[in-house]
């Protein structure tokens, strides 16, 4: 698989004339070519349902009179341009008005289902439970088929939330199943998708079994084991300004690293969400998240849109010349690395997926990114993990304020802070609703606090904000213990009623009351350190520096001084480590970006790069395993003077502006 590829949308309206008419099949190849792409998605079928090339299933774009798919491909092949094929799978407009019989049919309004309520976008869900089904494994048929030279399968739009269409009503009864009941239709919706992977995966593979195949939902959910098996390879769709922000890639791809899958970053040249015609992103920008990409160990996708006349856009391919320009100065030093992290998280989302109340409509979320976000800003090592994971290569684990466990991880934990490990708890993870903690930290579990507004909280000296002696008031339900034989973290305050219409003082929060309650902050007994608040999720709502600043020494102080990177950044600095084996190296990445905040979409926040503004005099401590023979930014082959000692190394970059990677040669 590829570095450096371009995802280009072609969704376009019967309505529109002149399609493809000034497609030039040499200056097209060559456009990609100048640019540094190395991979192009072209499409077969768009969510309008028209195909750009001569069919039997569906039809033809009605205002295109040749195979535009048979010349791009032909096209990027003849200047080494790989060219997987996009299908649309989970929207066709063609289809659901040719047969609505087809379409996805609400539970709650027993009305055909769109995409979005808004008046931007309002794509008309299908139902795989239908006949649609073996409408479009024809279609995927037919492009195997016509293609066999293509280099892979992009199926797009691949979820299945609830329905009750005649299909799937029909179904439910035959399996014993209620469509009145939500469970059912949930459990209904999940096979129904798992039906729709096995399809598409066996119609792919029974042309070409060695055929690149992946599938797009969105946001990739982790904790799905048996539906990665369909997959030869992961595109995790996160545009940072479309509403995900900055911290959604870095939290799937801390997660699916691990995995055995190659997988791509996918991004936008948009200015907010895909297919904005007219919108462009700054270079800068793009640069900044295709470094991102590369430093969390993924190869890089950038979506367009081409016109429907078939030209390229001259703007946008010099903003991707620059950042792949970027990405290929660089890709001997990301070829086959692997993450370094100290700290393992439980992912809260992979414990949600194998629950049964799993839903499919639940298609994002961003719990995880609580803990990812103050883990990011604080410039921690870590790989996102799930209960079935290993846990022995890591220092310390962190369950994020809400983890149930079962025996199994219980077990699983205690093994590894006997041999060692960390464990921090916070909120109320690891907490039995009938018999109190799950692990012995050195206190009692006495409820929940009846303050669901929030507590105050003044931690000890050495778990507070630099700035803050005073207590913290903290805008989320604390549990409350007592201690037995730990170390209290900190004392609790109370505020002196809880804020109702009817009873309240001041603007937001009631003060607190002078007199510290009897419960504390948290606990510490061994490895097993417990903060009764849900700090993470604090941070991620409020965007407190005070509450940040107690949650990074919440998790200093329980690993130790022993973490594997430290740098003088600021918060809006990232920093991973890479190691690549077959070259005995790491590869340090530090990227710097401020993304501001400026409107909205859909009700999210956009987050737009104005500025790549440069960073100086950054120090670095990196902790190594063996002799260092050298320390260089690369790929300009500048020597570092370092110094090493112990189990560590210190150098200095003078300055750099968005990233720069920094080879360590063992």
């Amino acid at each position: 698989m590829r570095f450096r590829q371009v995802h280009l949308d072609f969704h376009t309206s019967e309505h529109i004339t002149g399609v493809g008419s000034r497609f030039d099949a040499k200056a097209f190849a060559q456009s990609f070519k100048d640019s540094y792409v190395d991979s192009v998605t072209i499409f077969s079928k768009c969510h309008h349902g028209h195909t750009y090339h001569k069919t039997n299933v569906g039809r033809m774009h009605p205002h295109l009179n040749f195979d535009l798919v048979r010349a791009q491909l032909d096209a990027l092949h003849s200047v080494n341009i790989k060219a997987p094929i996009y299908i649309s799978a989970g929207w066709d407009e063609l289809a659901a008005a040719q047969h609505p019989e087809w379409c996805l049919i609400d539970p709650d309004t027993n009305d055909i289902k769109y995409s979005f309520s808004g008046d931007i976008i309002r794509w008309i869900k299908m139902d795989f439970s239908t006949p649609y089904l073996d409408y479009l494994c024809q279609q995927v048929a037919e492009v195997m088929i016509r293609y066999p030279d293509a280099d892979g399968i992009f199926m797009d739009i691949c979820s299945q939330e609830p329905s009750i269409s005649q299909s799937a009503k029909h179904a439910m009864d035959a399996m014993g199943l209620d469509y009145t009941n939500k469970n059912d239709l949930d459990t209904f919706a999940s096979q129904t998708l798992d039906s729709f992977y096995m399809h598409i995966h066996d119609t792919v593979h029974r042309y070409n079994p060695n055929m690149p195949l992946t599938f797009n939902a969105g946001h990739v959910k982790r904790g799905v084991y048996d539906r990665y098996k369909y997959y030869t390879h992961l595109e995790l769709e996160s545009l940072p300004t479309g509403g995900w922000g900055y911290e959604h890639f870095p939290c799937s791809a801390r997660y699916f690293d691990q995995m055995d899958l190659p997988y791509l970053g996918m991004t936008g040249k948009f200015n907010i969400i895909w297919g904005e015609i007219g919108s462009y992103k700054k270079p800068e920008a793009l640069v900044y998240e295709c470094a991102s990409m590369l430093a969390h160990g993924a190869r890089c996708s950038v979506g367009d849109h081409l016109h429907p006349m078939g030209a390229m856009n001259a703007s946008t391919m010099g903003i991707i010349k620059q950042a792949y320009r970027w990405v290929a100065e660089r890709e001997p030093w990301a070829v086959d690395t692997k993450n370094r992290a100290d700290i393992a998280v439980i992912s809260l989302e992979t414990i949600y997926s194998q629950s049964k109340q799993h839903n499919e409509n639940n298609t994002e979320n961003n719990y995880d990114e609580h803990i990812v976000t103050v883990l990011s800003e604080c410039q921690f090592t870590y790989n996102l993990v799930d209960p079935l994971s290993d846990l022995s290569p890591y220092k310390m684990l962190i369950l994020a304020d809400n983890i149930p466990i079962d025996d199994c991880l219980k077990e699983k934990i205690e093994k590894f802070a006997k041999g060692g490990g960390k464990v921090l708890l916070t909120g109320c993870s690891a907490i039995d609703r009938r018999f109190g903690f799950k692990f012995d930290i050195g206190a009692k579990w006495m409820g929940t606090s009846a303050n669901y507004g929030g507590d105050y909280v003044l931690p000890n000296p050495d778990y507070r904000a630099s700035f803050v002696n005073d207590p913290i008031f903290m805008p989320g339900t604390a549990e409350e213990i007592e201690i037995t034989d730990g170390e209290p973290l900190g004392q609790v305050y109370e505020p002196y009623f809880q804020r109702t219409r009817r009873l309240f003082s001041g603007h937001v929060n009631t003060p607190a009351n002078p007199s510290p309650a009897r419960r504390v902050a948290g606990a510490k007994k061994g490895n097993f350190t417990y903060f009764a608040f849900p700090i993470f999720c604090c941070y991620f709502n409020t965007g407190s520096v005070a509450i940040l600043e107690m949650a990074e020494k919440l998790i200093a102080n329980t690993l130790g001084n022993s973490g594997l990177i430290a740098t003088n950044l600021p918060h809006s600095g990232r920093v991973t480590v890479r190691h690549q084996p077959c070259y005995n190296r790491d590869i340090v990445y530090l990227l710097h970006a401020t993304p501001i905040a400026r409107g909205t979409f859909l009700g999210k926040t956009i987050q737009p790069i104005h500025d790549a503004v440069p960073v100086y005099n950054t120090t670095v401590k990196l902790r190594v395993d063996s002799p260092v023979k050298s320390v260089c930014i690369v790929p300009c082959q500048q020597n570092l003077a370092f110094i090493q000692y112990d189990n560590y190394i210190t150098f200095a970059v003078d300055k750099f502006t968005s990233c720069t990677t920094i080879e360590i040669q063992y």
